[in-house]
């Protein structure tokens, strides 16, 4: 059975009796303080007999409407299955509002697998075997969300629970610091660090080797020009400065970088 709803009402007909047979279960601290006076108050209340109040009830409305208000009044054979669909619906309605009572009760318990061992405790008692064939919803949810959060916490693992070696092993290979080559993580001066970022910039073209394109062009013996233009000593002597002006950049800034 899913709730002992039946059992609980025979065993727990009045106060004193759930007293009698809960508190030797609160002494060995089965159940706690507050379930106990919970339990007491709870199981032997009104909603006992709300199927029968809402039955009767329902019957009586029905009843006096159809005799006293209903014009035409009712025949013999509409009042009486009128009363009997009326005390079916009072019925249902105050078990539907029975059960709802008893799982807010058990919703409210602090132990709820306390409540349940203090019932089969008191069933062997009564001489039973102990064994009522239930268990809360809310038992099994809270198993299960234990049974979640210990799986889950021992598979997710933050970052202070990662090792070094498997961070490296996450590195991407192009971003991985190459152990192999320290000069390339190293450089040892100015200059050999603008080397280093001129070779990996693919299709980049440096200010420097803008100039020193340009110089070889203007190295190169001009063939569309006229033997006239310029007399070749003065041309040669042009290049050779440009050339030692070119060399000077170069070691001032080869200088500067050390």
């Amino acid at each position: 059975m899913s709730y002992p709803l039946h059992w609980l009402q025979a065993t727990f007909p009045s106060r004193s009796r759930a007293v009698e047979l809960l508190q030797p279960e609160l002494e060995k601290g089965v159940i706690t303080k507050h379930d106990f006076e919970l339990a007491t108050g709870f199981l032997p209340g009104g909603h006992r007999h709300w199927p029968t109040i809402y039955g009767v009830g329902a019957t009586g409305v029905t009843l006096g409407y159809g005799y006293s208000v209903a014009r035409p009044r009712w025949s013999h054979t509409k009042l009486t299955w009128g009363s009997g669909a009326a005390t079916l619906i009072g019925m249902v309605f105050g078990r539907v509002r029975q059960v709802l009572a008893h799982r807010q009760f058990t919703e409210t318990l602090e132990n709820p697998a306390g409540f349940i061992e203090a019932l089969r405790n008191v069933d062997r008692r009564l001489g039973g075997d102990g064994q009522l064939g239930f268990t809360l919803a809310r038992i099994r949810k809270d198993a299960a969300r234990i049974d979640t959060a210990t799986s889950g916490s021992s598979q997710d693992h933050g970052p202070e629970m990662v090792s070094e070696e498997n961070w490296k092993k996450s590195w991407p290979h192009s971003n991985a610091p190459d152990a192999a080559s320290p000069q390339a993580t190293q450089p040892k001066n100015r200059w050999e660090e603008i080397r280093a970022a001129n070779a990996r910039s693919a299709g980049y073209v440096s200010s420097w080797d803008t100039i020193r394109q340009r110089h070889e062009r203007n190295g190169l013996p001009n063939s569309t020009s006229s033997p006239s233009n310029d007399p070749p000593s003065s041309g040669m002597d042009d290049r050779a400065a440009e050339q030692a002006k070119f060399d000077a950049i170069l070691e001032a800034e080869r200088r500067r970088g050390q």
